[in-house]
């Protein structure tokens, strides 16, 4: 039975010191060496005690991973491949999930700092750089990444630049002929809403006209529920009798408001894309299985994962510059079927 790493060492015939640098994810090991060693603990039910061996040490090989809520895209679905590209490299994935609220993540920051984490990554922080938890993180010297902020994006973050596929959308509109357009949920102060109004101006001042004027901006109904129920209890807003004036196409804060809104209509008889032309936000598998298919912005999580996955790493081999260049990720707008040319009524309003 395999009890400890001598045990583990003599039965693959290695040396200690080798099956120590795979455990501790060190460089200099061949890699057909640290398979072969990860296999053999899968197969032989063997977990070495890495948390009390890090705390002995100073650090550990626990990656910490603050996200605001499990539900979301990339923060939900992409977990997964975070968890898979750590692994590769012999780390573990602990994740902190904080509610979108600041004490909560300067909380799990300390947790982090308290187990002698190799490095965290902070999704969607609602969090400074300035702010005690982040600045008390900061003078263990182990790495921190922020990872698409809330507030205004530190130097060195990853981030999606929202405005590019908005920009698209609206673009993409116009040349189905519409011009009054609904922003449904694009309301508050936050980066995320700023970056989107921004590629939708953008669009406007393009093609000569005012924004102020023609984009309505409605704020999601406060109701208990998901996104979803958001969205639904919306399409009375959007289309039903307290509806102010009708639009022609409506852009959404994301994929789930998006599909509730669609039910919410369905139910009012309106058509989807005869009546009224529907944008989501995410990109969720699910969009493409709908009727009609969503047309959305795809907001690339992949890619946003694996870099930052690839600049935490970097960080933790002792790479100082890796944190000092922005990585942006571009958006882009997918067209499906929920897009079409503008009703001749209402065309040009």
């Amino acid at each position: 039975m395999i009890q400890s790493t001598s045990d583990l060492a003599q039965c693959l015939n290695l040396s200690r010191w080798t099956i120590s640098r795979v455990l501790n994810g060190h460089t200099g090991v061949a890699l057909e060496t640290t398979r072969r060693v990860r296999n053999a603990m899968r197969e032989l039910g063997f977990s070495p005690n890495s948390l009390a061996r890090g705390l002995r040490k100073g650090t550990t090989n626990i990656i910490g991973i603050c996200i605001p809520e499990i539900e979301g895209l990339y923060l939900g679905q992409k977990m997964e491949f975070l968890r898979q590209a750590l692994a590769a490299e012999g780390w573990h994935a602990m994740v902190a999930i904080t509610n979108g609220e600041r004490q909560e993540e300067g909380e799990a920051l300390s947790r982090f700092r308290t187990l002698h984490a190799a490095g965290v990554i902070l999704f969607a922080s609602q969090l400074s750089p300035h702010s005690p938890p982040v600045r008390q993180f900061h003078e263990t010297q182990v790495p921190l990444i922020f990872v698409d902020p809330m507030t205004r994006p530190p130097k060195g973050s990853l981030c999606v630049d929202r405005s590019t596929g908005m920009r698209e959308a609206v673009l993409h509109l116009f040349d189905l002929g519409h011009r009054h357009i609904t922003a449904l949920g694009l309301t508050g102060e936050s980066h995320y809403t700023r970056s989107r109004l921004k590629g939708i101006a953008d669009a406007y001042e393009e093609r000569g006209l005012n924004p102020i004027k023609l984009v309505r901006q409605i704020a999601l109904p406060s109701c208990d529920g998901s996104f979803y129920e958001q969205g639904r209890a919306s399409a009375a807003l959007v289309w039903g009798k307290v509806a102010q004036k009708r639009p022609t196409a409506l852009l959404t804060v994301n994929d789930r408001v998006a599909i509730g809104v669609m039910e919410g209509l369905r139910e009012l008889g309106v058509r989807v894309p005869e009546d009224l032309s529907i944008i989501g936000y995410d990109n969720m598998e699910v969009t493409a299985f709908l009727s009609p298919q969503l047309t959305t912005i795809d907001a690339k999580p992949d890619e946003l994962v694996s870099k930052a996955t690839e600049r935490l790493l970097q960080c933790i081999r002792g790479n100082e510059k890796a944190t000092e260049s922005p990585i942006v990720i571009s958006t882009r707008l997918l067209v499906r079927a929920s897009t079409a040319v503008a009703p001749s009524g209402r065309r040009r309003g």
